[in-house]
């Protein structure tokens, strides 16, 4: 299975089709464009993955100060 519970036959005459629909020109736009968006994409894990670190020390720091501890310092850059 490959994309969207697509293999690669299902996909490749896609290809094909939108090649007849958007026309050489359109297509290496969207393509460009396509191509744009997939590297974007790359980041959302990491920045998912930082917000969560960054969450938990914020968690830990509230639950240290409702505790009477002193807050914990945690550098959540450097745990990338």
């Amino acid at each position: 299975m490959g994309l969207f519970g697509l293999g690669g036959p299902e996909i490749a005459i896609i290809g094909v089709a939108a090649a007849f629909l958007l026309g050489p020109s359109k297509l290496a736009e969207f393509s460009k464009d396509l191509g744009k968006v997939a590297g974007e994409l790359k980041d959302v894990p990491k920045e998912f993955q930082k917000g969560i670190r960054e969450g938990e020390a914020e968690s830990k720091a509230i639950k240290a100060k409702e505790a009477g501890k002193p807050e914990p310092v945690e550098d959540v850059e450097a745990m990338e």
